[in-house]
């Protein structure tokens, strides 16, 4: 049992930011720091990390707490795990009560499977080291690869003794339950006797994102044709266990996470020796799939550090077909994927080697294509004139531009394959359009009407059937939070979160056009930051400008005094007996989004005049991407609002 004395030691040492930040890309906002939800999708981020209070937030899931709920939420931990998770990231010397073996044995399984995998890496590893077969043979095959004694170290990279049960003998001694070591797929059993699973072989672990050892691959280095019946496989790998699942899984994630934050790309290879050679080489962004298929739980797991991922391929036609067939999964994911082929008879290991860090990086950087359009070239120049063979061809490759999320980029590339295959333009539209109508037919994202609406190419809302009304001023919307503040501050929004404070997150980095209700915000700002109850705010003889006293007196009557027509003729919600706070605070917070995109736009369209007057046609093209972009946002957020749109 872990002493109280080390819990108090770690919850007050534990900072929120950095713990959540191992897993998740933050953005500073404000006081707080915001970023995408890792406990569930999605684009816009709605997960808050709170330094003052030393407390997360996803206001989408609803999810929250301090950094030791997050660990116990994020790696499915125990608590006592959870707390050894943070102690060893903050150097903390863990003091214990007496543990028995058998309190050992009594453990969630989980954590007895993952203290028994730590235990076997550090075994194979003195395997590897200190004993005459492990240096002979484990040792002189990674040195001969290359690896340095630091890499090995930090790789945990070990050897297992060509012995039937040396690992289970050494286990059991040490008190590890036999039940438990099979569970974790480190022994066999037959005919009621024990076996090690891993014999001569030289041993990988592998580790989960939060650098715990979840399972092993082994591979062979000796030929032993003795026995001409049976095969042993190049490589084994632990099976499926309560811990370690092969498609959740990347090899040396943990090693590379911070380094894929920071460059802001991922390098995926195949292979275990891949990973470990560009990692040595200063090139640590890396992970490996480990020769599966590319699996969508992969994807979102590297999602959570960066958007962009790089694929390095070795050149092996059929092996790029094969791989490719997964990549479809990073473009559903939202996420920008790229290809960058070797040179025959190269993979990253072996040309990192011969060519160095700087060569190879260089190299990567001037050879990367764009997967869509690789995948658009490398067919049409693989059918030539085969008619059926190309309209396969263009089918395949309309698929992949369909599952393409961002409406700017879904249209780059039709242009840009449009001119590859050599088809018209309006082809690809409307081949691709038929794919998203369906696609949105079956997940249900989109009703029948909006699914009927994705016919035209680059079309405005100005020529849909539902077109905007004239936008009321953002005075109007900015006046009711302010209301809502006022009347609902104190209350509370969430479980952890008052309305206030749900409200500062969500407006954190919005500026009020309007002085005196920016002041407002700020004084609630200011409240919040510095613990003061959002109730003495409406105390008039604290404030001194008489401006805002005004208005606070204006707002904290209005509900008694204003006619409801004033709120149907500026668009604004009415509340009444049936609505609840709640209700109305995610009603007002939705309005004013949808007010002050429609303010861009109108911005946007002055720059689209003026642009096109002068003849700066890069600047209007720039304002027009995005006012589309606006749009399509502005479209979505009407719906979520149930707004009925009425022509201006």
């Amino acid at each position: 049992m872990i002493t109280r004395e080390t819990i108090s030691k770690i919850l007050d040492t534990a900072q929120i930011e950095q713990v959540v930040s191992d897993f998740v890309n933050l953005k500073r906002a404000g006081s707080v720091f915001k970023g995408n939800c890792p406990f569930h999708q999605e684009k816009t981020p709605s997960f808050v990390v709170n330094p003052n209070k030393n407390i997360f937030k996803c206001f989408g899931c609803g999810k929250g707490g301090d950094s030791v709920s997050f660990i116990m939420e994020h790696e499915k931990f125990s608590f006592p795990e959870a707390l050894r998770y943070l102690a060893n990231k903050y150097h903390i010397e863990i003091e214990e009560t007496h543990t028995t073996v058998e309190d050992k044995q009594t453990q969630d399984e989980k954590d007895s499977l993952l203290i028994a995998l730590g235990y076997a890496a550090k075994f194979y590893q003195t395997q590897l080291t200190e004993t005459e077969d492990g240096r002979a043979i484990g040792l002189t095959y990674f040195k001969e690869r290359g690896f340095l004694e630091e890499t090995i170290n930090t790789f945990q990279l070990g050897y297992s003794q060509d012995s039937f049960d040396t690992f289970f003998n050494q286990a059991t001694k040490d008190g590890y339950n036999p039940e438990i070591l099979m569970k974790a797929g480190l022994i066999k059993e037959k005919n009621g006797k024990h076996y090690d699973f891993f014999r001569d072989r030289v041993m990988f672990p592998i580790f989960n994102v939060s650098g715990k050892v979840v399972a092993f691959g082994g591979r062979m280095l000796k030929n032993n044709k003795a026995d001409a019946n049976i095969y042993n496989p190049k490589y084994i790998n632990t099976a499926e266990t309560e811990v370690y699942h092969k498609s959740q899984a990347l090899y040396g994630i943990s090693h590379a996470k911070n380094d894929i934050r920071k460059e802001d790309v991922c390098y995926l290879v195949e292979g275990y020796t891949d990973v470990i050679s560009l990692y040595q080489a200063g090139i640590k962004n890396v992970v490996a799939s480990s020769g599966t298929a590319l699996t969508k739980e992969q994807v979102q797991l590297v999602k959570r550090f960066t958007q962009n991922m790089v694929i390095l391929y070795d050149g092996d036609p059929a092996g790029i077909k094969a791989a490719m067939r997964g990549l479809d999964l990073v473009l559903e994911q939202d996420m920008n994927v790229k290809l960058v082929l070797l040179p025959d008879g190269e993979d990253p290991d072996s040309f990192v080697k011969k060519n160095g860090t700087d060569q190879t990086l260089n190299f990567i950087q001037k050879n990367q294509q764009d997967f869509i359009l690789f995948k658009a070239t490398l067919g049409i120049k693989e059918v030539g004139n085969d008619p059926i063979r190309k309209s396969d061809v263009i089918k395949d490759i309309v698929q992949s531009i369909a599952l393409v999320q961002d409406n700017i980029k879904r249209q780059l590339y039709i242009k840009h394959c449009a001119d590859i295959v050599e088809v018209p333009e309006n082809i690809l539209v409307n081949e691709t359009n038929k794919i998203r109508t369906q696609y949105f037919k079956k997940t249900k994202e989109l009703n029948q009407s909006e699914a009927e609406s994705i016919t035209d190419y680059v079309k405005t809302d100005e020529a849909h059937s539902q077109v905007i009304s004239k936008t009321p001023e953002l005075y109007y919307q900015e006046k009711d939070i302010i209301r809502i503040l006022l009347e609902h501050g104190d209350k509370q929004m969430t479980e952890e979160q008052t309305v206030a404070e749900y409200i500062i997150f969500e407006l954190v980095d919005i500026e009020f056009k309007n002085d005196v209700f920016g002041k407002i915000m700020k004084l609630f700002i200011d409240a919040y930051q510095e613990n003061i109850p959002f109730e003495e705010l409406k105390n008039l003889n604290n404030i001194s400008d008489p401006k805002i006293k005004d208005c606070l007196v204006e707002l904290m009557s209005f509900p008694y005094e204003v006619s409801p027509n004033w709120f149907d003729k500026h668009e604004i919600v009415v509340k009444d007996a049936n609505r609840t706070y709640k209700t109305d605070v995610i009603s007002v917070l939705q309005r004013f989004s949808y007010f002050k995109m429609m303010e861009v736009i109108r911005i946007l369209d002055d720059k689209i005049k003026t642009a096109e007057k002068s003849g700066t046609f890069e600047e209007m093209i720039a304002a027009i991407l995005k006012k589309m972009e606006l749009m399509e946002t502005r479209k979505k957020l009407a719906k979520e609002m149930q707004t009925v749109i009425h022509p201006s």
